[in-house]
């Protein structure tokens, strides 16, 4: 280890720091905010909170990230703490995602304040979604995925764009129990941070571990605070599943710089983020199935279930996190020892119907009984199929 990468992870750590230490300052002054002008999220049939929560904790997301993020590249430049990593190339990503993090950050903002229909969302989506790929930041090769390896530029940036838009949106439709998003996030920044540290890639660790320390305070008032409880809202589950898709597409980026797996790297990016990816692909079949819209409230989700299930909400968001911790040491053994890619494609995938396969009939199988006491199981949910 030179004294370039003692430096970086100097830097790194100490942003990490500077953002938790400024999200503590800020946090208590949103929920006052909240509370004051009276901003809540308000208790209804899916949910399970029995009195209205603030919900504009995603407020600070991008403003901490932003501003912590652009004083450690000044500090970075300013003392030529940096290789090639900070080219042209580079920065002018840097500036693209910027763009796009501040549409996300309007969008979720006027959602959680006044509310935005789901046409415009897509529309303000697929902007930031474009400024990602405006930067050359999307998939080039699917690494043997379904056969496939190098893909045209142009199939590229389509994949790459539905990839931003559906995380995104699969991070905000996990958003239904305290912690959830926060800790699936938590678990996918610190596979990111560490697979970018190891490609040398110092400003993109320093967004990911940024992230995770604004992360800590929040998750503490979200999880923990008896009284002063406040949600993300859809501002941060906007942003948060907006950055996780970009470190998605410049992970997988072809050529690698360092071979991490033999083969499979985009399985292996994309196993951090399979819980709520598969997730919110299970609950969008479900609802067309029952002739509803993709989007449509409801139930079905997997936190629901375990819950509905009896787990208490704490033990449900344990669960899935350390879930989703295992699957990415598993993918990663399997992968490391050369495993085909589709075979441990087809793995996840057995793992995640199984798993809902015995959720839900675990649940039909109390109600007969009459052992569940909770009475929010709605009819269709009863119907559906995982």
């Amino acid at each position: 280890m030179d004294i370039a990468e003692l430096y970086n992870i100097g830097i790194v750590l100490a942003a990490c720091i500077i953002s938790m230490i400024l999200e503590m300052m800020i946090l208590p002054r949103i929920i006052y905010i909240a509370k004051k002008k009276r901003l809540f999220d308000l208790p209804d049939k899916r949910k399970r909170h029995d009195m209205p929560i603030p919900r504009l904790g995603g407020m600070s997301f991008t403003p901490v990230i932003l501003l912590v993020g652009l004083f450690t590249l000044f500090i970075r430049f300013k003392y030529q703490i940096w290789s090639e990593e900070l080219m042209l190339y580079r920065v002018l990503e840097i500036i693209l995602l910027v763009c796009g993090l501040l549409f996300i950050y309007m969008l979720g903002a006027k959602d959680d304040l006044v509310g935005v229909g789901f046409k415009k969302k897509f529309v303000i989506q697929f902007i930031a979604a474009f400024c990602i790929v405006g930067s050359g930041v999307y998939i080039n090769n699917l690494y043997g995925l379904f056969g496939i390896y190098e893909i045209p530029d142009v199939v590229g940036i389509i994949l790459s764009i539905g990839l931003i838009m559906f995380t995104t949106n699969a991070i905000n439709l996990i958003d239904g129990a305290d912690g959830l998003a926060s800790g699936i996030s938590a678990v996918a920044l610190i596979v990111y941070g560490i697979m970018f540290s190891i490609y040398d890639m110092w400003t993109y660790t320093c967004i990911a571990f940024i992230t995770i320390g604004m992360l800590i305070p929040f998750f503490y008032y979200n999880f923990f605070h008896p009284t002063r409880k406040i949600f993300m809202g859809d501002t941060g589950s906007l942003t948060l599943g907006y950055l996780l898709a970009f470190m998605i597409l410049r992970l997988s980026k072809y050529p690698p710089v360092v071979e991490i797996v033999p083969s499979g790297l985009i399985l292996l990016v994309l196993s951090a983020l399979f819980i709520p990816l598969f997730d919110a692909l299970k609950v969008m079949v479900v609802r067309i199935s029952m002739g509803k819209g993709p989007f449509s409230p409801d139930r079905n989700h997997i936190h629901h279930k375990l819950i509905d299930l009896g787990l208490s909400k704490k033990k449900a968001v344990f669960a899935i996190v350390l879930a989703s911790m295992l699957l990415v040491v598993l993918n990663w053994i399997l992968l490391f020892e050369g495993v085909n890619t589709n075979i441990v494609l087809l793995v996840d995938i057995g793992i995640g119907c199984m798993v809902n396969v015995f959720i839900y009939r675990a649940i039909r199988i109390k109600l007969q009984r009459g052992e569940l006491k909770t009475e929010i199981i709605a009819e269709d949910s009863l119907n559906s199929r995982p």
